[in-house]
């Protein structure tokens, strides 16, 4: 049975996608950076899933997220390169 991702889950998911993204070069005031820790932040005080894409323009990237309601999967990014 499915359970909702509890709010202490939510927090340990969103702070390692945010390591993650620092620990490969990108900086936490790239406007990305910040879109997304907002995202995290509405999402951790929430208890809805989101799932969207957030430009990182300075990079090139696009990062395509997944923030899960549920407990059986982990939030999740791909980072990928942007399409022109």
């Amino acid at each position: 049975m499915k359970e909702i991702k509890c709010k202490m889950d939510r927090v340990k998911e969103g702070v390692s996608l945010l390591k993650q993204l620092r620990d490969n070069g990108v900086k936490e005031w790239s406007i990305g950076f910040e879109d997304l820790k907002e995202k995290i932040k509405e999402w951790v005080s929430g208890e809805d899933s989101w799932e969207g894409s957030i430009d990182f323009r300075d990079y090139g990237r696009v990062a395509d997220v997944e923030l899960p309601k549920y407990n059986n999967k982990a939030a999740g990014l791909n980072f990928r390169v942007k399409k022109i």
